[in-house]
């Protein structure tokens, strides 16, 4: 046994029981601990034991994976089991994921190797150990702030290990904690525009209000840093969706303050960024443009030929000799092989190539259940203090879907698991509405 199994079963049957009875102690301990769980977040690959594995695969997994989220998820929920002596553990929309889940391990079928199939059905399963664990979390305790905090501090950590990368080191595009720019700018553009909700819904104290101000801007700068085209493009956008919300419902100087402020701001940034902004654009090269759509057309084939797909993370192989998908031939790239290690510029394609139509139709059916449950949330809880909490998630959906069409990010594990902690807080506030209106017809009947 090499002393990665021993750290791993220590960590699962020593470390997660006597962590669970610590977060049991206080409330406060319990925070911290949903602090730890979120802020680890970015350090899946880093703090990950893998029990077996292949890790020059260029796929979505490439083992089997457990890392230090994994078993914070685990004490918290068990923690919660210890407190409140049950929890929930099919919260709205589970059955959706669930049913996304069954088409990827159907695809398996056709897979060229069943084992990259394993490996993300592993993190399929793990993610969704966290998403209950968080579920339950904002289910029980309405703990919002939390998660704000968290994600704050997360965010300024990750840009100064972007200047030190750009600055010190002369990456020409940072990613920080992260393995990829892009996943580094989408996991930004999801929470970016529930801190600019924040600000414009909740009354706050000056320093609170300074402090998400602060943190909205280094979202901001991330971006730029970071330079994804899509993120770039989206950023705006979403920034504009949370903005029209809070006019529509009411105008007030502290709103229009707010938004000039921000708008001053991001005209000055957009001058100072343009010169880079402009050079990612133009150097994008006609090849790369040539690639993308090649790619494109690839999955489109591979979807076609297999009602179920060419199988779950089975892209990369599928692509490559001895397959036939891949026709590089009239291409004009310079390293062939290379080329064929590329995967489709797509998350929605990326899935219909590994998992069929079917399997895409799937994960649309879940992405959409909790995208317009959220809006529904967003009329339930008008006129409440947490009205922004819904709104930026609107804006973020909006902005990380819409990002995904140009872009893998999210299939990438942390991006995943952020996404899964958006969908809980969903799913929890969705139920404590339900209870809330059950309670008050019980009440006057």
């Amino acid at each position: 046994m090499e002393v990665k199994h021993v750290i791993f079963f220590l960590g699962l049957f020593v470390g997660v029981p006597i962590l669970s009875i610590v977060l049991n102690a206080n409330l406060k301990y319990l925070r911290w601990g949903v602090f730890l769980l979120i802020f680890s977040i970015p350090f899946i690959h880093s703090t990950g034991i893998g029990l077996h594995g292949d890790p020059m695969y260029r796929g979505t997994s490439r083992g089997f994976e457990i890392a230090l989220p994994d078993l914070l998820a685990l004490s918290l929920l068990f923690s919660i089991l210890i407190k409140k002596s049950k929890l929930k553990l099919a919260p709205n929309g589970t059955y959706l994921y669930i049913l996304y889940f069954l088409l990827s391990f159907i695809s398996v079928i056709n897979a060229g190797y069943a084992m990259y199939s394993y490996y993300e059905l592993l993190k399929m399963i793990l993610a969704y150990i966290f998403f209950i664990s968080i579920y339950n979390y904002i289910y029980i305790y309405k703990d919002f702030k939390i998660i704000l905090y968290s994600f704050s501090i997360l965010i300024f950590y990750n840009l100064l290990l972007m200047f030190d990368q750009k600055y010190r080191l002369g990456f020409y595009q940072p990613s920080g904690l992260f393995t990829h720019r892009n996943s580094t700018s989408m996991f930004v553009n999801m929470v970016a525009p529930v801190f600019l909700s924040f600000l414009l819904q909740s009354k706050t104290k000056k320093t609170v209000f300074y402090f998400f101000f602060f943190i909205y801007s280094i979202c901001a700068l991330t971006v730029i840093l970071a330079l994804s085209r899509g993120a770039i493009f989206f950023f705006p956008i979403s920034s504009a969706i949370v903005a029209s919300f809070s006019i529509a419902a009411k105008v007030t100087k502290r709103k229009v303050l707010i938004i000039s402020i921000f708008f001053i701001i991001a005209v000055t940034g957009s001058i100072y960024a343009a010169p880079m902004v402009a050079e990612r654009f133009e150097n994008a090269s006609e090849r790369s443009k040539e690639g993308r759509i090649h790619l494109a057309h690839t999955a489109v084939i591979m979807a076609n030929d297999k009602f179920f797909g060419v199988g779950l993370n089975n892209w990369s192989l599928k692509a490559s000799y001895p397959y036939t998908y891949t026709n590089i031939d009239d291409l004009n790239v310079p390293n062939p092989e290379e080329y064929k290690r590329g995967i489709v510029e797509t998350t929605y394609l990326l899935v219909a190539a590994e998992c069929g139509w079917i399997g895409l139709v799937s994960l649309l059916c879940w992405l959409g259940y909790y995208f317009f449950q959220n809006i529904i949330n967003i009329f339930r809880y008008k006129n409440t203090p947490v009205q922004y909490m819904p709104i930026g998630i609107l804006a973020g959906l909006f902005a990380i879907l819409g990002q995904s069409t140009l872009e893998w990010a999210l299939k990438q594990t942390p991006n995943f698991y952020q996404l899964m902690l958006i969908f809980a807080i969903i799913a929890a506030m969705s139920q404590n509405y339900k209870d809330y209106k059950k309670i008050k017809n019980n009440l006057s009947l």
